[in-house]
């Protein structure tokens, strides 16, 4: 696993990953386990990270609901790729 949440960003930024605390699909509020997708920077209840695309064309082009989400725990960002099916 990489580093805490809190400390994790992008080359000269200075946010920390989580901007939110509410799913950004279904708006519910989240709580540890949850999913974070680096490319939207948006943060995914479980069940919405299994499902969630990046844009209209993933699907199109192929690519797996859920991928692109990773697993955070503990405030720390996992370093692998799509969420487990059932949380740790």
């Amino acid at each position: 696993m990489s580093g805490p949440i809190g400390t994790r960003t992008k080359p000269n930024q200075q946010q920390p990953l989580l901007e939110s605390s509410i799913c950004a699909s279904c708006e519910l509020p989240l709580a540890e386990p949850y999913g974070w997708c680096s490319g939207c920077r948006a943060a995914y209840c479980l069940p919405c990270g299994r499902y969630h695309f990046c844009q209209p064309s993933c699907l199109a082009n192929g690519c797996h609901a859920g991928l692109c989400v990773r697993l955070v725990v503990g405030g720390v960002l996992s370093d692998t790729w799509g969420l487990p099916d059932d949380p740790p």
